[in-house]
């Protein structure tokens, strides 16, 4: 699928909204976490009701309610991807502060990039290397500067968390690259969302099993707001991948990152230290280097 490109007013909304989104998750991963809430009964719980609520939204704006093989096929698909740095994220948020996650996630644009460079569906930049320079040394600094780093020894959770930003990139290229022909952005987010619940539900029922109505306490509500939250941020999402692909997409943490320390440091009392606001100042710079590279590309194309 090639990308088709949204108005520039709504793909600003769109960024906006959903870099909204990500900034908010990661602090909903802590109060989960604090909530004792297992990270299968999360996925299961939210892949279903996210899932219940697009596929509720589709039927009353289209009327349809089956899906064909190739959209449950790319559904199966983008679970997959997702589930791994999802489940991974939300385990992650038991061990490092939210500001820290934050930043470490904002590295999302220059994976995205790096992929669409081996996939060839992005051409080389000046720019962005100077944005996936400048983005690195923003991680790095980040981690050998926690107190958890001693000695000169890295954080292994900080640099764990890496991981799950890498993986999220191949999610965001396979989503935009297998997207079937004729799908809408609610069918995307409901076969995905739903897809995400049953493949972990073997792990809910095998490691966590819910045996009860009494299993579920007050901490719950956290992953019913996150969910209503969710069925915003797939459409969103999903709307973005389709029409300005996983590296225009990847921008929504121009919003994320900053908004993500914020909440981390209000709602948490984590502490914003010089080497944190230097870690944000250092990405800030990466961001807007590779967003310049993306205003140049469009500008360049428009003339050719």
């Amino acid at each position: 699928m090639q990308p088709r490109g949204l108005p520039p007013l709504a793909q600003i909304l769109a960024i906006v909204g959903l870099g909204a989104f990500w900034g908010i998750s990661p602090t909903f991963y802590k109060l989960m976490a604090r909530e004792g809430i297992p990270v299968s009964h999360v996925v299961v719980l939210s892949g279903l009701g996210v899932g219940s609520g697009l596929a509720l939204l589709r039927w009353l704006t289209t009327g349809r309610l089956g899906f064909t093989r190739a959209e449950a096929l790319y559904g199966l698909g983008c679970g997959l991807l997702l589930n791994v740095p999802f489940a991974m994220g939300l385990w992650l948020a038991r061990y490092l502060p939210v500001t820290v996650f934050a930043v470490i996630s904002s590295m999302a644009p220059f994976c995205s990039y790096g992929l669409a460079l081996l996939f060839r569906r992005e051409g080389p930049s000046t720019l962005r290397l100077f944005a996936l320079a400048a983005g690195f040394l923003s991680s790095a600094t980040l981690i050998v500067t926690r107190p958890e780093a001693s000695d000169l020894s890295v954080s292994g959770w900080t640099l764990l968390a890496l991981l799950p930003t890498v993986l999220y990139a191949f999610y965001g290229l396979f989503a935009s690259m297998a997207w079937p022909k004729g799908m809408d952005t609610l069918t995307a987010g409901a076969v995905e969302s739903w897809a995400s619940a049953l493949l972990a539900l073997p792990f809910l029922i095998l490691l966590q099993p819910i045996t009860g109505v009494a299993d579920f306490h007050w901490g719950y509500w956290t992953v019913g707001v996150i969910t209503l939250i969710w069925v915003v941020e797939r459409i969103a999402y999903f709307t973005m991948i389709q029409r300005s692909g996983p590296v225009t997409t990847a921008q929504a943490v121009y919003v994320a990152t900053p908004s993500g320390v914020l909440f981390g440091a209000w709602l948490f009392g984590e502490q914003i230290d010089v080497w944190l606001i230097a870690c944000l100042g250092l990405l800030l710079l990466a961001l807007y280097l590779n967003n310049r590279a993306l205003t140049t590309a469009k500008l360049e194309t428009k003339e050719a």
